[in-house]
């Protein structure tokens, strides 16, 4: 067995919160709030969230048990790795790699879309289509070098990082906390009404029900904690950290459900479907609209930056770990000398950030729905784990909460999620979804790394 030394940090309390808060709250809550409101109208989304927050938050208090049994980088592999050997191990890594990636790309070219609505102007004719959708020059531009801000700033050290992203994370809770407040209180009650209802010629259930399963995506980035939970502080204990993880969580839904309500009581909500960016069309109502629509832009952009960062730390640490057990190149596991920094990792994740940048902003809702397929599975995977590390005897350091039986709940709740997310593309769009092609391809490319490389490779220690 090689060793490779062990990630290094000094992440406190704040921090971890940050990062799991900042990772959760990206950009749908601007990109995504029309598809909420079309499909299951205010009530049926306030529906949607609270129900998936409650399995979400069970599901995390799994998570925090796991984290204080194994305090690596690697979250959901290590699990896996530890618990149910190479061959699981690899498919939860292999597939949680694409999601991760993905989510990086999602925020990459959500960020050029903010970019063009802030500079309009600035706007060129398209280079090119990819599936029905033009990329232009400054698409490209902002999305690469923004993906290249991220490396340095991760480059530069953990502690920067993790600093920079706590900064960013409560600098916009303050702003988009005001903004929300403002739509309050120049909002009328009767503007929610019909609170159950669609505007797809739907029922607006089925509608909750893709909000219940868009969760496992919408609530995901908690896992950011776990993943950096090797790097940190001496003060930080393990106990702890599972009340943070649960703690994010409970606030990111939160944060959901004020933002479905406030742009709904803003301007009537059936009017705010067909806006391109539904929250930047409720600011635009308010006293001095323009200005607000410009604050929540920025804030917005902001948003992205900070989720993208969490994303690509947890990509980054994931890579770490997979090149430590030896799945993929061990090189991708060393050290940056000086500053200590996964510097192979770190070059690896940014070149394929950069990648994905280049298929363009239709390729927002196939990653957001495969993204809830991979993540609903691992979710069933750690409840599955919790509950058979439950027979065996010794005290953590974390007990999950309610005993079993919240595992059970978790389980039977990821499982629920994983139903829909994988059946949510057919009635959404019929015929063979590009999602399911997507990880069809995936699988295969997984299958042929697996056969050819990874099944006699080294394993590599921490130490």
């Amino acid at each position: 067995m090689i060793e490779a030394p062990k990630l290094s940090g000094n992440i406190g309390y704040l921090q971890f919160l940050s990062l799991g808060f900042g990772t959760m709250i990206g950009s749908a809550w601007v990109i995504l709030l029309g598809n909420w409101l079309g499909e299951a109208g205010p009530g049926g989304a306030l529906l949607g969230f609270a129900s998936g927050a409650l399995v979400v938050m069970t599901i995390g208090a799994c998570y925090a048990e796991l984290t204080a049994l194994l305090p690596e980088a690697g979250s959901e592999f290590i699990y896996a790795h530890r618990v149910y050997g190479r061959g699981v191990a690899f498919t939860v890594g292999w597939f949680l790699i694409l999601y991760l990636i993905s989510v990086t790309v999602f925020e990459a070219i959500a960020l050029a879309w903010i970019a063009e609505m802030l500079v309009p102007a600035w706007k060129s004719a398209a280079l090119y289509s990819a599936f029905d959708s033009s990329i232009t020059t400054e698409m490209l531009l902002v999305g690469i070098g923004a993906a290249l801000a991220i490396f340095s700033l991760n480059f530069i050290g953990t502690q920067v990082a993790v600093i920079s992203h706590s900064i960013l994370t409560y600098g916009f809770l303050l702003v988009v906390l005001c903004i929300l407040g403002a739509l309050f209180a120049h909002g009328r009650a009767e503007n929610l009404h019909p609170l159950f209802a669609t505007t797809n010629g739907k029922p607006w259930w089925w509608g909750t029900g893709g909000i219940f399963a868009f969760c496992a995506y919408a609530l995901n980035g908690f896992q950011a904690i776990p993943q950096a939970i090797e790097e940190r502080s001496g003060r930080t204990n393990l106990r702890s950290i599972g009340i943070v993880i649960i703690a994010s969580i409970a606030a990111a839904a939160v944060f959901y459900c004020l933002v479905v309500v406030a742009a709904s009581v803003a301007t009537p909500w059936r009017t705010l479907v067909a806006a391109p960016l539904p929250m930047i069309a409720a600011a635009g109502t308010l006293p001095h609209g323009d200005t607000f629509v410009l604050i929540l832009l920025i804030a917005t952009a902001v948003s992205l930056v900070k989720a993208w960062n969490g994303v690509f730390m947890m990509a980054v640490r994931l890579t770490v770990a997979m090149a430590r057990a030896g799945y993929i190149p061990p090189a991708l596991a060393r050290l940056q000398p000086r500053l200590g920094s996964p510097a192979a990792a770190l070059t690896f994740v940014t070149a394929l950030n950069i990648g994905g940048i280049f298929l363009g902003k239709a390729a927002i809702e196939p990653i957001t729905d495969m993204c809830a397929m991979v993540l609903t599975l691992t979710y069933v995977m750690c409840c599955l784990t919790v509950l058979r590390l439950r027979s065996r005897s010794g005290a953590e350091p974390f007990r999950l909460p309610g005993g079993s039986a919240f595992a059970w709940i978790g389980l039977c709740g990821s499982v629920a999620m994983t139903v829909v997310a994988f059946l949510a593309p057919f009635w959404q769009r019929g015929g063979v979804p590009l999602e399911w092609k997507l990880l069809g391809v995936w699988g295969v490319v997984g299958c042929a790394v697996w056969l050819s490389t990874v099944r006699h490779a080294a394993q590599i220690s921490p130490t």
